[in-house]
């Protein structure tokens, strides 16, 4: 059972088959990816009914919200008003705003999505042009794949000359976004609004309204303090950031750093759903899958003084079959980085219930106060067997093992209590296995590995922005990439069965000018269900921006064994899945006052250990662990013991046949309980059978990735 726990980054704690099914070719991956089974590898190839008779009602297949396929689409604005032609940047502010740009396109990676909007270039600024000044906005480059020099060449003839309205901007350059998924807008300017209505800060407060994924971070050139709040307003309404720059150089190098927090900020993804405010047959019924739902609010500001305060809680219920392992997480990433110290906790609880309102198990994570990381999500997951035997006592008796099982989640804490946050719902169902002949369950801790080495030459990476797009690491290899100051990064890594992990992670530079005392980073290790793993490096921290090297080096203490699961060591039990396994590289901010600035790192990681034998999942499971929900696959061409098939990014042809949502328990493709999940990358659960004729040829596919089960294959353990 999974219990309660603060999340271990934080300093006052005490403490992922896609890729597997290209070899065997485009045809055979697409037929088995519409036709794979929900059997295990010993069972025969038919479709099996869980015991759950799901009741008749209309149902609902929604469509995965947009995956993250390069990086977050971006728009630019750019002040052009009369009063950029000042002369005090040095030289005309303009002039500096054109060299931030073209500077800030020079450097952005290849695969970035990014428009440019200017506004008061076409009038003059009198009061008889005012009101074509006010709709003086133009589009100079649309948002889409990064064009350099078509981008130049428009930078190069931008003339200030006019009016400044900032709210009708905003509102184009909304209008000018794709309608869904994450979006941003990063907005210069070197002063107030000159046009409203609207007020720049209520047409920020109305797009947010539209939806949490759009992001407005802003950059005050030479402000004065009513142009500063009024900046700082647009961005805090929308979880966005504001920063100073006093000159031309600052000027550039905020840019830079707002553009690069845009395009890679916490993409939350998943199947939309709705759970409901109480326990009911109306609850969403979540098949294995991804799901992302909103949490409106947490708790009032001051209340966490009083203990601790639930805000937005919300219901959903999820399939029960004896035996399995359960695997159910919450990931809620905050608005953003916090350098101003907004008190309060950020959490959120989840509690497994039976239908009668008893508690199962239960997993909490959160972190309180301002210590510079605020800026990371929180992640709870409960892994619980459904099984009252074994380990004896574990679960309890008056919970449910078959059937449908209640999922509570609550978000709390009075910290960012007013805004909206999304909640990424991960749910997984390994089956029973047979266990004898494998290896035992670690009992403690393993000296940690020998610190990997940074090879000569490093392959440019760019780090995930979250779990979902976490960028896939080959063991031995150097990568170099850039981190920004109150920004994480992710990267994954496949283990095998009897597989541990050890990595290298320093700053290499140069750093731009920035905290002049340094800021703390450290390195996370998460399992493929999103549960932190116990490592060498666990609790270190280096103090990078400081003119010295700071090296981040550890190791996962226990190879990953199935019966990892029942190892009298709590932090052991993390290492109990096979398959994607996530480092999470975070640095501090450094206080409000303290520009943001980037780095250089470079990372390494090396795979320890030769494979070891796998579990053989019990015949007649109702479903199998699935492939991996990273959006790049990890680099292996067979299975260990499962064959679910994970959907690329985008494929929603397919995730409409999966990731079921239904109000009332049943399935939304078969009209079963526990034979359909999500699909793409957001996390695939069981696949469904997709015809008579599919379901032979994909009984086969099935059969030929199954039947090396036990053979030491690369993972794919149930993930996220």
């Amino acid at each position: 059972m999974t219990r309660p726990r603060t999340d271990p980054s934080s300093p006052s704690s005490p403490r992922r088959l896609s890729a597997r099914l290209r070899r065997l070719g485009p045809v055979a991956a697409a037929v088995a990816g519409s036709a794979l089974l929900a059997v295990p590898a010993s069972a025969s190839a038919t479709a099996v009914t869980p015991a759950v008779t799901p009741a008749v009602t209309s149902t609902v297949t929604p469509a995965l919200s947009p995956a993250r396929t390069t990086s977050v689409p971006t728009m630019v604005v750019l002040d052009a008003s009369g009063s950029m032609n000042e002369s005090d940047a040095p030289g005309p502010r303009i002039d500096a705003a054109k060299r931030a740009v073209t500077s800030l396109v020079a450097g952005l990676p290849a695969d970035s999505r990014i428009g440019l909007i200017v506004y008061g270039t076409g009038t003059g600024s009198t009061r008889a042009e005012k009101s074509t000044g006010c709709t003086d906005i133009r589009t100079l480059i649309p948002v889409g794949p990064l064009d350099r020099a078509r981008t130049t060449d428009a930078v190069t003839g931008i003339r200030a000359s006019g009016y400044t309205p900032i709210g009708n901007a905003l509102r184009s350059a909304a209008t000018a976004l794709p309608t869904e998924g994450p979006r941003a807008i990063v907005l210069v300017s070197d002063g107030i609004d000159t046009c409203a209505p609207p007020a720049p800060c209520n047409v920020a407060k109305q797009l947010k309204r539209q939806g949490v994924d759009l992001t407005i971070h802003t950059v005050g050139f030479k402000v004065d303090p009513t142009a500063r709040a009024q900046l700082s307003c647009i961005a805090d309404a929308t979880g966005g950031t504001y920063s100073d720059a006093g000159d031309a150089d600052t000027l550039e190098q905020a840019l830079k750093v707002k553009v690069d927090y845009a395009i890679s900020g916490y993409q939350a993804r998943g199947t939309p759903v709705t759970g409901t405010d109480q326990p009911t047959d109306a609850s969403p019924r979540l098949a294995p899958g991804q799901y992302l739902d909103t949490f409106a609010t947490g708790a009032p500001a001051g209340s966490d003084r009083t203990g601790r305060v639930s805000g937005t809680t919300k219901y959903y219920r999820v399939p029960l079959q004896q035996g399995a392992t359960l695997y159910v997480s919450a990931t809620m990433p905050p608005p953003a980085a916090d350098p101003g110290g907004t008190g309060g906790t950020f959490g959120v609880q989840m509690t497994l219930q039976a239908e009668d309102g008893s508690t199962c198990d239960s997993a909490d994570a959160n972190y309180a106060g301002n210590d510079g990381y605020s800026h990371r999500p929180v992640s709870a997951t409960m892994s619980t067997v459904l099984d009252h035997d074994t380990p004896p006592g574990a679960y309890p008796g008056r919970c449910p093992v078959d059937g449908v099982g209640v999922v509570k989640i609550e978000r709390y804490g009075a910290k960012f209590g007013d805004q909206s946050r999304p909640v990424e719902i991960v749910v997984r169902s390994e089956p029973p296995a047979e266990t004898a002949g494998l290896p035992p369950a670690a009992t403690r801790a393993q000296a940690g590995l020998a610190r990997p080495p940074f090879a000569r030459a490093a392959t440019a990476v760019t780090g995930g922005s979250s779990f979902n797009d976490a960028a896939p690491l080959t063991s031995g290899q150097t990568y170099r990439g850039t981190v920004v100051t109150g920004e994480d990064r992710y990267f994954s890594v496949p283990l095998r069965w009897g597989q541990r992990l050890a990595y290298s992670v320093e700053e290499v530079g140069p750093a731009s000018d920035g905290p002049t005392t340094g800021v703390g980073a450290r390195v996370s290790v998460y399992n493929p269900v999103r549960q932190d793993v116990r490592s060498t490096g666990q609790y270190q921290t280096a103090i990078w921006f400081a003119g010295n090297p700071g090296l981040l080096t550890g190791s996962t203490v226990a190879p990953v064994r199935y019966t990892n699961r029942s190892s009298s060591q709590p932090d052991l039990r993390t290492t109990q899945v096979d398959g994607l396994y996530y480092l999470r590289l975070s640095v501090n901010v450094d206080g409000e006052d303290s520009p943001a600035a980037r780095t250089t790192y470079r990372i390494t990681v090396v795979v320890d250990g030769d494979p070891e034998t796998g579990p053989a999942y019990r015949p007649g499971a109702t479903g199998m662990p699935t492939g991996s929900a990273s959006s790049t696959p990890p680099p292996s061409d067979a299975t260990t013991a499962t064959a679910g098939p994970t959907t690329g990014p985008g494929d929603s042809a397919t995730a409409g046949a999966t990731g079921t949502v239904d109000a009332s328990g049943t399935s939304g493709t078969s009209g079963t309980t526990g034979s359909s999940g999500s699909s793409a990358s957001s996390g695939p659960g069981w696949a469904v059978l997709g015809g008579i004729a599919l379901a032979a040829v994909g009984g086969a596919l099935v059969a030929l990735l199954v039947g090396r089960a036990r053979r030491g294959q690369p993972p794919t353990g149930p993930q996220t």
